[in-house]
């Protein structure tokens, strides 16, 4: 093969068609500085604007000049603090702790949780507990009346009347503690307390009534509404709520859900720790008032002033109530004596309710005929949730020391270190200088 065939002849046609640029001679130059292309062409002032080529068929493009500029002039920005210059060499190692933030004074304001359901949740208890006590305190006033208190069927309707609206005033102040505290069991439980309300409510309308017609009360009270319809309202109120309790229970526990995992984290120790925590505390709650009632029961319908129980029941109800309130104090600080105690009284006080129980289903034809149902049914729940009691107990007091309690601490004081509250990057950056932080 030749050695010319590989010269470039850029007078052959097939090149002058593909670029103007393309030298017309055949004859190049060795020398490199004829070789090398100008730039002088693309200074700006030897440009051309964009034109018509007679190859490319480009157009110019008609611009608006500035004075044409019909654009208003942009919103002024808030200043960021993000625009604030920090010198850098007045900030000495390590950074010296920034002074904490000053929580605003309490106010009644931050009683009102911040989701509507919740919201709503204490709405509709607020709503039941009104219309309920009210109609409570009328059947009240109608027995009081006609009796005066003076026969056993009236003391025990107004006792069961009383216990009704208690339970109901309860209810309230569980509704507000698990709002506040986050506890998403107390919500399930009282939805289950709720449907004992609503069991207690339809039995109710008989006993009532019956308890009426005997003592011959008028159909006049606090209202003149007949009595048939005030027992019939309560069920439906307390139905109606209990529907409402499990849509917004349904809708509070995927929000606290969410809660309980930013301040408690991915750990899942802790997360079944604190489970068990919310249980106890849900059944020491519990706890209070189902020994309060069966001993109120006990203490107005059984007991007489002249029976040494009498004063024994009215010494050990406060006593019973401070025992719960240390079983409380115990799981929260994690103080081991404190909570054996309180584990001994658990022992002591379901032996009480053991010893109560055998005799009133011994006695329940002679000495408590009229409310040998009422008690038995207070005795074995108080005997039921005991037991739950001393078993979440053990589990609580075996979680002690592995991380619970700081984890709850963390969550009441908040994560104010350095006062880093998300704005400008103007904080320490940590109080170890051997310390890497990401805050």
């Amino acid at each position: 093969m030749s050695a010319h065939a590989y010269t470039d002849d850029f007078s052959h046609p097939q090149y002058q068609d593909r670029s103007p640029y393309i030298p017309t001679h055949p004859s190049l130059s060795t020398d490199s500085h004829e070789v090398k292309a100008s730039y002088d062409d693309l200074i700006d002032e030897y440009a051309s604007p964009y034109a018509a080529n007679a190859r490319h068929q480009t157009f110019t493009v008609d611009t608006p000049i500035a004075a044409q500029h019909r654009r208003g002039p942009s919103l002024p920005q808030k200043p960021s603090k993000r625009d604030t210059f920090q010198d850098p060499t007045n900030i000495g190692y390590p950074p010296l702790p920034t002074d904490p933030e000053v929580e605003p004074a309490w106010t009644w304001r931050k009683l009102i949780p911040e989701s509507l359901a919740c919201r709503m949740y204490i709405v509709v208890v607020l709503v039941q507990t009104t219309i309920d006590i009210a109609i409570e305190a009328d059947l009240f006033l109608r027995i009081n009346a006609a009796t005066n208190g003076s026969t056993i069927t009236s003391k025990k309707m107004s006792t069961y009347l009383v216990l009704f609206g208690m339970a109901h005033v309860f209810q309230f102040a569980m509704a507000v503690d698990a709002v506040y505290f986050r506890n998403t069991l107390e919500f399930m439980c009282l939805t289950g307390f709720n449907t004992l309300l609503l069991a207690y409510s339809i039995l109710q309308i008989g006993e009532v009534r019956e308890a009426l017609n005997n003592v011959g009360a008028s159909g006049e009270g606090i209202s003149n509404i007949p009595i048939n319809v005030l027992t019939a309202i309560i069920p439906c109120v307390v139905g109606a709520a209990e529907l409402a309790f499990i849509l917004l229970a349904w809708k509070i526990y995927h929000e606290f859900g969410w809660k309980v995992y930013k301040f408690l984290g991915a750990d899942r120790r802790i997360k079944k720790m604190y489970a068990n925590y919310q249980i106890y505390e849900c059944l020491i709650k519990f706890d209070i008032f189902f020994w309060a009632g069966f001993s109120v029961q006990f203490i107005v319908l059984v007991l007489s002033e002249a029976d040494w129980e009498f004063y024994v029941t009215c010494a050990a109800l406060p006593l019973s109530l401070l025992l719960l309130f240390e079983g409380h104090i115990a799981a929260r600080y994690e103080n081991k004596w404190m909570m054996a105690t309180f584990m001994s009284g658990c022992v002591g006080a379901m032996i009480y309710f053991v010893y109560k129980l055998t005799k009133v289903l011994m006695y329940r034809t002679t000495d408590f005929a009229v409310i040998w149902k009422s008690l038995s049914v207070f005795s074995v729940i108080a005997i039921g949730l005991l037991l739950l009691t001393f078993i979440f107990s053990v589990i609580t007091m075996r979680n002690f020391g592995r991380g619970l309690k700081d984890s709850l601490t963390n969550r009441t004081t908040g994560h104010n270190r350095f006062n880093s509250k998300g704005g400008g990057h103007n904080r320490a950056a940590s109080a170890n200088p051997n310390r890497m932080s990401i805050d």
